[in-house]
């Protein structure tokens, strides 16, 4: 707990950006269609590369930024297949800023949660695009504890919750089976 304080009072904007970013990252799984989702997840990218920047986290600063460019293209993109594709470009991308960027498990927990956080978004169906990103969550989580990124952890886990209801929702939807 008194990390946590410790924290805000140390970096207050960046617990501030954190929290909207937080704000963003708990409303996006609300959203039915995939053009609401993503313009919701380009504002949670936006506030978290603040957030990440003004604790000096040169990793994740550099990876949002990179999935911010990446659901830019994604929404550009709309229903046209052959510019959708180019939001993959982006993943060579992110791997290369985790080389420059090393610093050890938090960059690889970063690396692997936005990748799987982009290969979502590329996906043009919904339940395929909320399945892929949940997969996402444990990595991104894991990151935040590294880091000591409380809001993004808390924004982790309840965008979490959230997801899987909407991927439940999604399921039932279409007819299949839920456990």
């Amino acid at each position: 707990m008194f990390t946590l304080l410790a924290q805000v009072c140390e970096t207050p904007l960046a617990t501030a950006f954190g929290v909207s970013g937080l704000a963003a990252q708990l409303a996006w799984p609300l959203f039915r269609t995939r053009e609401s989702m993503l313009t919701i997840q380009l504002g949670a990218s936006c506030s978290y590369a603040a957030s990440y920047a003004l604790m000096e986290q040169h990793t994740a600063t550099a990876v949002c930024l990179t999935g911010a460019m990446q659901t830019s293209v994604a929404l550009l993109a709309g229903d046209r297949p052959w510019l959708s594709r180019m939001g993959y470009v982006f993943l060579p991308a992110v791997l290369a800023i985790g080389a420059m960027t090393y610093s050890g498990l938090p960059t690889i927990l970063m690396v692997t949660a936005c990748c799987l956080v982009m290969i979502g978004r590329m996906q043009p169906d919904i339940l395929r695009m909320r399945g892929v990103q949940l997969t996402a969550s444990p990595f991104g989580a894991a990151h935040d504890v590294a880091v000591g990124a409380w809001p993004c952890l808390a924004g982790a886990l309840v965008s979490f919750t959230i997801a899987f209801a909407g991927f439940r929702r999604e399921l039932r939807g279409r007819g299949l089976q839920v456990a």
